[in-house]
């Protein structure tokens, strides 16, 4: 993945998306200050290959001489193994880079900011008024890992990026879980979600448009009371995100911005999605009423006619004879609503419990 491409001024999601698609081919840096757009940072950050076994060239050689060795800030519950972030790199060029002096925090308009922390950075087209508290995605994320200056006109700062869901690359083997072909964001991913990454780059500060409050989520739970949060990284080596936990009968992850339902048998307590929970009730409501009690297809029920007799598979199975919703009322037990499409049904609509599709206890 190339370095951070210009946002445009925040529009709805789906324009989003295709704008960072149509982008996504140019690699060119962003980090232009606000101060002047047509100023570019003096520094680039390279990943030599630190294998001796592998012949290098005078300037491989160069970067190899020069590197430093990063351990990244970000370790993903699901990461394959312990420190699959971290990573050689050089700042080029190196001894305008090297003969910096180091700092551990620095102040932009009276505020302080930190090593480790994280900020928001305006890109080239990001408007100027702009403030990160309506609307986050026109911003770029970032957390601060070193910083450098020259002096006090000149600091600079190395920092990792984190990316929102709709900037990854998609990925080479198509996922069902993707939202688009365009783009790497998954249905799991929420609005307010990030990810970590191991890209890194040098900025001028003056590009910060303030710090940033992003949670680690560790997925323990369902209660995220931050605005912005990350639980999975993207590996610059690899191009593929972390794992996470699965949940559902599906296999499937948590979109925390979404409902799930928990089973309450303490010896299940599987998280069920909404969807897969009513495709279970309508698999078993056709298979109840059209197919029968004992799987075999019939001709009546009810004296309402049936399919064809035959047994078919998938959603087709109940595809226009049955719909269904979950009614949430209170801290009353959720209840499926069926709707029976076929001509001359009765009842034409009932109300069920929902029974977990796991274990079979009824969901409280």
């Amino acid at each position: 993945m190339a370095p951070k491409h210009g946002l445009a001024s925040f529009k709805s999601e789906e324009e989003q998306l295709a704008k960072r698609a149509k982008s996504s081919a140019t690699p060119a840096s962003r980090s232009a200050t606000p101060a002047d757009p047509g100023a570019k940072v003096p520094f680039e950050v390279k990943y030599p290959n630190m294998d001796d076994n592998k012949s290098r060239t005078e300037v491989e050689e160069e970067l190899v001489a020069h590197a430093e060795w990063q351990v990244s800030p970000f370790e993903a519950k699901g990461a394959l193994r312990e420190g699959e972030l971290n990573q050689h790199f050089t700042v080029v060029p190196h001894h305008e880079w090297e003969t910096m002096k180091k700092y551990n925090n620095f102040i932009i308009q009276g505020e302080v900011y930190k090593n480790n922390q994280f900020v928001f950075v305006r890109g080239e087209n990001t408007p100027k008024d702009k403030d990160t508290e309506g609307q986050p995605k026109d911003f770029w994320v970032a957390r601060i890992l070193q910083v450098r200056a020259k002096n006090a006109q000149h600091v600079y700062a190395l920092i990792a990026w984190m990316y929102w869901p709709e900037e990854l690359p998609a990925p080479g083997i198509k996922a069902k879980d993707m939202e688009s072909r365009d783009s790497g964001k998954r249905t799991y991913h929420g609005g307010h979600e990030l990810i970590a990454s191991n890209y890194m780059e040098v900025l001028d500060v003056l590009s910060f448009a303030g710090k940033a409050d992003v949670f680690h989520w560790l997925e323990e739970d369902d209660n995220l009371n931050h605005k912005l949060y990350w639980r999975q990284t993207f590996n610059r080596q690899t191009q593929a995100l972390s794992k996470l936990r699965e949940h559902c009968i599906c296999g499937g992850y948590f979109n925390p911005e979404k409902t799930m339902f928990i089973c309450d048998n303490t010896a299940c307590k599987v998280w069920l999605h909404k969807e897969c929970l009513i495709e279970d009730i309508l698999t078993k409501t056709y298979s109840r009423l059209v197919e029968g009690d004992n799987g075999t297809p019939d001709t009546k029920t009810n004296g309402i006619a049936r399919t064809n007799g035959k047994k078919t598979k998938g959603k087709s199975r109940y595809k226009g004879l049955f719909s269904a919703r979950i009614k949430e009322e209170g801290d009353l037990a959720p209840k499926a609503v069926i709707t029976d499409h076929r001509p001359g049904a009765d009842p034409k609509t009932w109300e069920e419990a929902i029974k977990c599709p796991k274990c079979l206890t009824e969901l409280q």
